[in-house]
């Protein structure tokens, strides 16, 4: 799960966003994230439609190693 305040990257067709460097701030019942977005080494606060945004946390995850069934 992405924790809030959490660096974040972005991607957004309308924005032009392509992994673009940002921070969650949150996500709002009303249907948008609230983000800190860098761009041009500055940073600022947007707010972008869930429906066509997607975010990923900055960091994989650990690999966790698979479980063995036995069948």
């Amino acid at each position: 799960m992405i924790e809030r305040e959490a660096a974040i990257k972005i991607y957004n067709e309308a924005l032009g966003a392509k992994g673009a460097k940002g921070r969650l701030v949150r996500v709002a019942p009303e249907g948008f994230y609230e983000v800190t977005l860098e761009a041009g080494g500055r940073y600022y606060t947007t707010l972008l439609p869930v429906s066509s945004t997607v975010i990923l946390a900055a960091e994989p995850e650990e690999e966790v190693p698979a479980l063995e069934v036995e069948r």
